[in-house]
């Protein structure tokens, strides 16, 4: 029985090793067999209407390319498969911890700390948490680097977007993350995911921070 502490256990799938004598399209035929089949044709050929072998060596080619291309895509697909079992063993070990995931707007409805994630000092930041067009709230502060909180307790209940300005210009580089915890780990159509404690389910790639705030 495979156990979590032991995921190494798990083999990946072995390629088709093909041999030195592999010719494409006709792998699974020697020359003698191909030869029995084309004195076979001549034993019953009409004289008086002899058949071209040009078609049939190329319907034999096309037949062994998608035979060979279907092996190369099996093996992939075992591949992956093994990558994902590999990879979800080793989340395991994240269930119950805390990381910042990205986020595109601020929902008070799920509440949870928000934070924003630059990677220098900005002082005299300008936030605005936007209703479409409107701007609901405007906060000036100063950044660190690193995670800053973002105090939304004055904030009505809903969902709102974000934009960040320096010198009235709009900063691109400042992340806007919420702070959860792993719950459970799944695959779901061959994808990777964590389902989080407010109900949310993530792609392991949209963790911005591990570790202390």
């Amino acid at each position: 029985m495979l156990k979590a502490t032991e995921p190494y256990q798990i083999k990946p799938p072995e390629p088709k090793v093909v041999s030195k004598d592999y010719t494409q399209g006709v792998d699974n035929l020697t020359s003698d067999d191909f030869l029995k089949i084309y004195m076979e044709t001549l034993r019953y050929q009409d004289p008086f209407e002899q058949k071209d072998f040009s078609k049939m060596l190329e319907d034999m080619a096309r037949l062994n390319e998608i035979k060979h291309f279907n092996d190369i895509r099996n093996f992939l697909e075992g591949l992956k498969g093994w990558f994902n079992q590999m990879t979800f063993l080793s989340s395991l070990s994240l269930i119950g911890k805390d990381f910042v995931f990205s986020a595109q707007d601020v929902d008070t409805l799920k509440g949870g700390e928000y934070f924003l994630l630059s990677s220098e000092d900005l002082k005299g930041v300008s936030v605005k948490l936007m209703d479409g067009e409107d701007v609901v709230k405007e906060y000036k502060l100063d950044i660190k680097r690193g995670l800053n909180t973002l105090d939304l307790s004055d904030l009505p209940k809903g969902r709102f977007g974000i934009k960040i300005f320096k010198d009235g210009v709009e900063l691109g580089d400042v992340a806007l993350g919420y702070r959860s915890k792993v719950v459970s780990v799944s695959i779901l159509k061959g994808e990777l995911f964590f389902e989080l404690e407010n109900g949310r389910l993530v792609s392991p790639s949209s963790i911005i921070h591990s570790g202390g705030v």
